[in-house]
């Protein structure tokens, strides 16, 4: 099959989404699929998943123009959809949202959270399917080697907000440089030396509308060797299993220590495997 992966909103969100759009593409070549990538492209002649509907949602000309130009596309929704609203935003249009939904073939989510909510809204015009987020030996980043003398403790990288704010502040305060926190403002490849640099990852939960584990995160450090602490309390999804997880005051504590079983840890990448998870789906 022909397929065209579509992000679509901002140059910054591609960067943002690499992780998802490069796993997917990776994943479905495997299956023998022909996939191509594009940044605000849809292509006439293939099949295109789609990342970043809930942006378009926003605008009711490109809403309108993708839902009635024939175009094949399915939704892959990576957002936390409640049946009101994306993300929990106070303004989002939820007309167009659900006419994107019900002109799609299919929407994939990788989050169980997701399921009911979309299922209802879509009724039976649109079929709604999981599809687990996994590992796929393609994740494993030559930029990155972690073969050397790690220089600092801990990295989290990624978007500060809510109840992570206090929870930088903790972690500067007690550790100064010794952990990194590397969130939208800087370069998005200087990760790629702080998952070299750094003993552990972190996935840092943000509070009470955090309703599911981002995946992605996680399986971008642990593909790469670095084992991974988590202090989330929600998983429906068992993105958990692939972490130590701790409070995020025990988790100070096993940062200064280190004592947790990291071989183990690092195992665990390969107990999803994304190329099988996304089998028979398409």
């Amino acid at each position: 099959m022909k397929i065209h992966i579509a992000n679509l909103g901002l140059p910054e969100f591609f960067d943002r989404k690499s992780d998802i759009i490069y796993g997917l593409f990776h994943a479905l070549t495997s299956l023998g699929h022909c996939v191509t990538i594009g940044h605000n492209s849809i292509e006439g002649k293939r099949l295109n998943i789609i990342i970043g509907s809930d942006i378009i949602a926003g605008d009711h000309f490109v809403t309108h123009s993708l839902t009635s130009n024939n175009c094949d596309y399915i939704i892959y929704e990576v957002e936390n959809f409640n049946g009101n609203t994306i993300n929990y935003r106070k303004d989002f249009n939820l007309e167009n949202y659900q006419l994107l939904l019900r002109k799609a073939q299919l929407v994939i989510t990788p989050y169980s959270y997701n399921l009911r909510a979309l299922r209802a809204f879509c009724g039976a015009e649109t079929p709604i399917e999981y599809a687990k987020w996994g590992f796929h030996q393609n994740m494993v980043n030559p930029n990155i080697d972690r073969n050397r003398e790690f220089i600092h403790d801990a990295l989290f990288f990624g978007l500060v907000k809510g109840t992570r704010f206090e929870k930088c502040d903790q972690l500067n305060l007690r550790f100064g440089n010794r952990v990194q926190l590397i969130d939208e403002k800087l370069p998005f490849t200087i990760r790629d030396y702080y998952i070299s640099s750094c003993k552990y990852g972190l996935s840092l939960s943000y509070g009470q509308t955090d309703d599911f584990v981002n995946p992605f995160r996680i399986m971008g450090m642990l593909a790469n060797g670095m084992p991974v602490l988590a202090d989330h309390e929600k998983d429906a999804d068992g993105y958990l299993d692939l972490c130590e997880t701790v409070s995020f005051e025990n988790m100070l504590d096993l940062i200064e220590l280190g004592s947790f079983d990291v071989d183990l840890t690092l195992e665990k990448r390969h107990s999803q495997n994304l190329t099988d998870n996304l089998r028979g789906i398409l």
